[in-house]
């Protein structure tokens, strides 16, 4: 009879800490997805003001290539051509 009683005691005392581990895994797990799509925002919009500035570079470079100041100082700006090869044929 002890015996009997002592699992019935260990099997409620198992099967309530399972399900409070349970209620906390559920409970961690909604948190965790929260931060994962906060995450994802977050990379969303670093990716579009990235994307952005490089863009506003790129025309900030080219706005000063182009300016007067800078043709004055570095000369025009050179368009490289491809040399061109010269057949040696003998006639």
């Amino acid at each position: 009879m002890e015996s009997i009683l002592r699992s019935d005691i260990f099997f409620f005392i198992t099967s309530i800490s399972v399900i409070i581990i349970t209620i906390v895994l559920l409970i961690a797990g909604f948190y965790f997805i929260k931060i994962l799509r906060n995450f994802y925002k977050i990379s969303a919009i670093l990716k579009n003001y990235t994307e952005d500035t490089e863009n506003e570079i790129r025309e900030i470079g080219y706005h000063i290539r182009h300016s007067p100041l800078f043709t004055f100082f570095f000369g025009k700006e050179k368009i490289k051509r491809e040399p061109e090869r010269r057949s040696k044929k003998s006639v």
